[in-house]
């Protein structure tokens, strides 16, 4: 019996990427090794982005996009921090999360009903969802209150709550996505989205339930968000989408649709959360963070198109060895 070939995958080259990354930064800076900085600052200041990356990697995969994310999270959270001061903070949780499902719904609702492109859909709605953030605040802050303090401020064993939160979501969204009929009929669609639907499967239905899902997610992580800076302004989302989508780009999920998985942008997360962590920890200009950003996601797109093109290559030798 032949041993298995081993495999060079592009989860594979995150691991060691993510591991280079980690221990370069620890050799030059031992700081960064407490438990203390990794938990509490390096891991913490990723979950909210980490979250929406989660569900918006399920959008992306279906050939969509959500550049909203940022601009939800922060409407959810300042009209859930309204709404908590008047009517309690129970009313607060669950008013943002309904803001933030309303919101992606909508999201969902103009990509498939009114047939709008989901880029120039999602980058209306952000300018939309910040300029009813603005009016709402008139331009102040809003602050948090008890219930989305707890979820931002609240340790079990000295872990920050907010990564056990992660933790369970992304165990869950790896699931949906490679373990269930929704998750096939994700990648069905964002494959060819056509033939998906003349197999029957109702394609709206599945990318309004996705759009909807992002938005609670954004609902969820703007609580959490709010409760950790204690305050929030109508602009503090103005950057989150490039972050979420950076993520799940360098995690190896096409932009084109179809190709992508779960671990890709958790690894992903990961390395992000060592790189933003570590660069300040080495006192790194901002200017100089954002550089090596760009460059560590220009050579991630780089190894993907190599890695997939000899799968792809090696796919068609196998096939041509099969006819023989």
């Amino acid at each position: 019996m032949k041993g298995r070939k081993f495999k060079f995958t592009f989860n594979l080259a995150l691991v060691i990427i993510l591991f280079v990354l980690f221990t370069g930064i620890s050799v030059l800076n031992s700081v960064f090794l407490s438990f203390d900085y990794l938990v509490g600052v390096m891991l913490r200041n990723i979950v909210e982005i980490g979250m929406m990356a989660l569900a918006v990697t399920l959008i992306i995969i279906t050939g969509g996009i959500d550049l909203s994310v940022g601009s939800t999270l922060v409407l959810s959270s300042m009209i859930g921090g309204i709404a908590a001061l008047h009517g309690g903070t129970a009313v607060g949780i669950i008013v943002s999360l309904l803001i933030g499902t309303a919101c992606g719904f909508f999201n969902g609702v103009l990509v498939v009903k009114i047939k709008i492109s989901p880029l120039v859909t999602t980058l209306a709605t952000m300018y939309l969802y910040m300029g009813l953030a603005r009016s709402i605040s008139k331009g102040g802050s809003i602050y948090s209150h008890a219930g989305s303090q707890w979820l931002g401020n609240s340790e079990i064993a000295y872990i920050p709550l907010q990564i056990f939160y992660y933790a369970i979501l992304a165990l869950v969204f790896w699931f949906v996505l490679s373990k269930t009929t929704l998750g096939r009929k994700i990648y069905a669609i964002g494959l060819n989205e056509n033939a998906t639907a003349f197999s029957g499967v109702d394609t709206d239905k599945v990318k309004i339930t996705i759009y909807t899902i992002s938005g609670l997610i954004c609902g969820f992580a703007g609580l959490i968000w709010l409760g950790r800076f204690t305050s929030i302004k109508f602009d503090a989302g103005t950057s989150l989408a490039l972050k979420v989508v950076t993520i799940i780009v360098l995690g190896g999920t096409s932009i084109m649709g179809g190709i992508g998985d779960m671990r890709g942008t958790i690894l992903a997360t990961l390395i992000i959360a060592v790189l933003n962590s570590g660069l300040t920890v080495l006192n790194i200009p901002i200017t100089t963070q954002t550089i090596v950003h760009g460059v560590i996601l220009v050579i991630s797109l780089v190894s993907y198109f190599i890695l997939n093109e000899r799968a792809k290559r090696s796919r068609v030798v196998e096939l041509k060895k099969s006819e023989k």
